[in-house]
This record gives C-alpha cells, structure tokens and sequence, in this order.
C-alpha cells in the first residue's frame, strides 16, 4: 500500500508532526492568493491548482480558511483527494483529511455534509469498458481514491471527523457497497492506500453481510470470501454463506458442470496437441471436477455452518461420488477435513456418523484417518464406548486407528481400561504395528493422580492379555534406553506365540544385523515374545543414549 500511515492509530502522530510545517504552508499559501491582483478564487481555480507543483498548498489554504465560501471549500478538498498520484503517492487525499481536522467542529460539519454526497456517487464509478488485462482495469478504477478518502475520514484517529450519524452511516454503506461490486478485482488491487480487507475489518460484521451472494460457481475468490465471513461475519451471515456453499459444491459436483466444461478441456488438449480416448477425457473431467470440490470443501472449512456440515457428512458416506475411485477418495476425503473442529457435541447423530464411517470395513484409510481425527475431537466420555467396540473389527487397521484415537484422549489410570479392551487369549490378527505404536502413545497420555506412564506401562508386563504384555514392551521398544535392558532381560526365555495373522503389512518380523559388522541388515520372522524381546525392544533401546 501506498500510504506511510495504513492503520488508522498512526494519523494523529502523523499529523503531531506535520501540523506545523501545513500551517506555514497554508499561510504561505494564502498570502500568494491574496497577492494574485485581488483576483477572486474561483472553481476553476481550484480544478487547475490540482494539477500545479504548488496547487497542493493553495487547496489547502482554502479548505482551511474560513473567508473562503463553504462550496469552494469543498470543491478544494475534493480537487485534493482526486489529485493524480505524485512520485507515486497520493499526496493529496492525506493533505485533503489533515485540513479537515483542524477545522472548527461547526465548519468540519459544513464541508463533510457538502462532500458527502460527491464522495458517495464518485465511489459508484466503475473502469470503463472491459478491455485490457484485469490489472490494468483495476489499477485504473477511478472511484478508489474517493474510497481511499472516505475510509481515511471514518477511520481518522481514535476522534470521528464524521461527526454526523445520518452522514457517517450514509459514508459506511457506500463503502460497503464498493467492497461488493467488482470484489474480485478490487480485493487485489494494489492502487490503494487501503486495502479493501482493511476496510472491511474496519468496519467489521455489517461489511460482509452481502458477501454470501458472491459466493456462486467458478467465483475465483470464493476462498478470500469465505475467511472474511468466518472472520467477521455474525452467525445469519456465517450460516447464509454456509447455504451458498453448499449450494456450489451441489453445482460442481452434478453432470451439469461437466457438460458445461468439457468444451473448454477439449479445447486444451488441441491446444496441447492431446489426442485423448474418452476415458481419459472422462478422467480429466474427473480430476478437474476433485479440484473445483477441494477448493469448496476448504472454503467450507472456514466457514462451518449447519448447512456445511449435513453435506459433508453425506458427502463423506458417498462411495461413488465419482466413477473414478481415485477421485472418489480424494473427495470424501476433503470433504471429511472440511469438518475439523466443525462437529457440534451436542449432536450425537453427527458423531455417531462420523464413526460409522471411521469403522466400515470399506473406507478408503485416508478418509477413516480423517475421521478419526474429528472423533478425537470430542468429549472422551462421548466416544470412547464405540471406539472400544471397533476393536473388534475384522480390519486390525481400524482397532488400530480406534485405539490410537482412545489413547490420545486418555489419562494414565485408563490405561487399564484399554488394555482390557484389546483382543484376548491368542490375539490373531494382532499386527506388530499395534504394540510398536501404542508404546509412543502412552508416553504421551496425561499424567493424572501421579501415574506415570512407564509405571501405568510396567504393571502389565506380567499381567494381563498378551496382546497388553506385548503393548507394555511396546512402551520400552518406543522409550526405553540402554539402562532398562537387565529389566526386561528374564523375558528373553518368553516362548510364547506372537499372534497370527495373515495381513503382510501385520507381519511379526524385525529387521536385524547381517554379517559380523553388522552394516547391513536382513529381516528376521518374529516367532515368540521372547523373540520380539531380543530382536524387536532390545536393539531399539539399546541405540538410544
């Protein structure tokens, strides 16, 4: 931005230090018009001194003195504030709002009343014609000094210039009505002295009210839309853009939006010189239609809202979204982040949903991670009996996820509570993966009733399931170090099976030295606890110092 002063607190020290200098200079000023001849200033004095090197100062002198009718004046600060930029700055609208603070309450109230209405109408004024690139139009955009006046009058220090409610009221709706016409090029434009989302900040909830109904399909901005909604909006705002959201994301994802863009793909892929079949069209398409979701799915992040949150819920039990499973994924999967911290605990159908898609056997893992991540959440106290019945799903994968989520909610005195949970006698399908991580996790739970983790941990070495023994060497393989080797040492003689299973990625084996320089390693089958104690727990505290 332009202006040395963009934050409104810094115009009265500005002005401490330059109220001197400007007093000279107007009077300077006055004594050269009154030494023009005796000739009477003019309006088209004043539309001329805008474009003088010394016209600044004599604008100035008559904005400021009271001899000089109030329609002159007014005249003089609009010639001010429209001044073209010099060295690049516009000097003319801080000279303009600088002269209008020093005058008398009474003639302050003359000259705003009297370019009030000007100011409005000129920030009506749109660049002509729609030729050029966008940068040019906006740059050229004649209504945004006039702005840039307007806001710096409201915002002026911490006293109103704009004294008068009905005018100030009238100045703030018609910057508000700036803000939302041609949003997507004045959100960026760079010839301001104040950015439109200073303005809007500024002016806070009643400036985004109207900004849900740009919230449409192909809105290139609908991003910077949503956080200043989310930001600043009251809660019928946040929910009308909830709506309006939803409303796109409906477009985007029907076959009507496809229709409407395959030609320009098409026209693409001659351009590319891409000879595509009609599958792969048709997976282009796809692909484009994941992007354009995404992209609303992470507005809708920002913004919550009910509306936000029925659709993602549904869009993330959707298994076929897209023919393209890939795609279909990714979707669901977005849609499912769009949710972070958005879920209302006192909903428990909500949820209730987010689990039943956490444990269907055929969630795609990046979607049941995500939703796991929005149970954990919530309240430990509203989840925690439904994570401990997926641990007896088929999937180990999913009791996996299940109990790192219960884990991460829980204090040290739960342990017990978990480990009773996990699979008993045998444990088949037990995966080394489990134990390995679970040890990490339990070194971060809370420490409550002075429980430490390690003592929580210790006590099942030798009681207890299996599947709990071996979570408890879990805690030693993640934090044990060279010093609590001789403790574990009578478990070395363990005969006891590891579990089955059948799953490769669930595989007991560990990877240990080959040769006698041990330099390289080779993957060694995990047949007992003992085993795993030696091969597994021992080598990884023993490379800790």
């Amino acid at each position: 931005m332009q202006n040395p002063t963009n934050s409104s607190r810094s115009w009265g020290s500005y002005l401490a230090t330059s109220r001197g200098s400007l007093l000279v200079a107007s009077a300077l000023a006055v004594t050269a018009l009154g030494g023009t001849a005796g000739c009477r200033v003019t309006e088209d004095n004043v539309r001329r001194w805008s474009d003088t090197e010394h016209g600044p100062d004599k604008l100035v002198a008559v904005l400021t003195h009271a001899k000089y009718e109030t329609s002159l004046r007014t005249s003089a600060a609009l010639a001010l504030i429209g001044m073209k930029p010099r060295a690049g700055r516009r000097i003319g609208i801080n000279r303009a709002v600088e002269s209008i603070a020093q005058l008398s309450v009474d003639e302050r109230k003359a000259v705003l009343d009297g370019l009030a209405p000007t100011l409005i109408a000129k920030m009506k004024e749109t660049s002509p014609g729609n030729q050029g690139a966008a940068a040019a139009q906006a740059a050229a955009d004649p209504s945004v000094p006039f702005k840039d006046a307007t806001f710096a009058l409201l915002s002026y220090d911490k006293s109103t210039l704009v004294t008068d409610d009905a005018t100030r009221k009238k100045l703030s709706d018609a910057l508000i009505d700036w803000c939302q016409h041609d949003f997507d090029r004045r959100i960026d434009n760079s010839s301001q002295m104040y950015g439109m989302e200073q303005v809007l900040r500024f002016l806070r909830a009643p400036a985004v009210k109207g900004l849900p109904a740009l919230i449409v399909p192909d809105e290139p901005k609908i991003d910077r839309i949503a956080a200043l909604i989310a930001e600043l909006g009251d809660d019928a705002t946040k929910e009308a853009a909830s709506t309006k959201l939803v409303d796109v994301a409906k477009a985007v994802a029907s076959p009507t939006w496809i229709a409407k863009k395959q030609a320009a793909v098409e026209e693409a892929n001659k351009a590319a010189k891409i000879t595509a079949t009609a599958a792969q069209l048709a997976a282009q398409m796809a692909a484009y239609q994941t992007e354009e979701l995404t992209r609303t799915f992470a507005a809708m992040k920002k913004v919550g809202g009910r509306a936000v949150i029925g659709f993602c819920l549904d869009f993330a039990s959707d298994k076929g979204s897209s023919p393209v499973a890939v795609e279909n994924e990714k979707r669901r999967a977005a849609s499912m982040a769009a949710l972070e911290g958005r879920l209302d605990r006192n909903r428990p159908d909500d949820v209730q949903r987010v689990l039943a898609i956490a444990g269907a056997d055929d969630t795609p893992d990046s979607v049941r991670d995500l939703a796991f991540q929005r149970v954990g959440e919530m309240p430990r106290e509203q989840v925690v009996g439904r994570l401990f019945d997926l641990f007896s799903s088929k999937k180990w994968k999913v009791r996996w996820v299940s109990a790192s989520t219960v884990l991460r909610m829980s204090a040290t005195p739960q342990l017990g509570e978990f480990m009773t949970k996990l699979p008993s006698g045998a444990a088949a399908g037990f995966a080394l993966s489990e134990p390995l991580s679970y040890g990490g996790l339990i070194e971060k739970m809370t420490v409550k009733d002075g429980l430490k983790a390690r003592d929580a941990a210790t006590k099942f070495l030798r009681e207890g399931s299996l599947a709990a023994r071996l979570t408890a060497l879990g805690w030693f393989y993640a934090n044990g170090t060279p010093a609590d080797v001789a403790a574990l040492a009578s478990f070395e003689t363990d005969a006891t099976p590891v579990p089955k299973t059948d799953d490769p990625d669930a595989k007991w084996q560990c990877d240990v030295p080959k040769g006698t320089d041990g330099k390289e390693t080779e993957t060694k089958p995990i047949a007992n606890v003992g085993e795993f104690v030696k091969f597994c727990v021992e080598p990884a505290m023993k490379g800790r110092t």
